[in-house]
């Protein structure tokens, strides 16, 4: 879908709350990461003298956020609808 299409079948706050859902998302592991990290464990277990201490957490990356920075899901999409909102503005300024 190009850009100017999604302007015109998409709200602003449709989109809004795709940008909060993706950046949460990108937080999970996909079934893709899981799978990977079984075959890097596997590979390791085979090199390693105790293989039964190495975990599938260890090859899983973990995007963890400082506490401090955490946002809710309504934060976010605030956030995102203030910084829309801004450039909405701006825009009107210019013309």
């Amino acid at each position: 879908m190009s850009t100017q299409r999604a302007q015109y079948e998409i709200t602003s706050s449709e989109f809004v709350e795709w940008i909060a859902y993706l950046d949460e998302k990108e937080e999970t592991p996909t079934r893709q990461d899981v799978l990977l990290g079984n075959i890097a464990l596997e590979c390791r277990r085979s090199y390693v003298k105790h293989p039964w201490l190495i975990k599938l957490n260890d090859f899983l990356q973990v995007f963890e956020m400082p506490k401090e920075r955490k946002r809710t899901w309504k934060e976010k999409m605030n956030s995102a609808k203030g910084f829309f909102g801004t450039l909405l503005s701006s825009y009107k300024d210019k013309k």
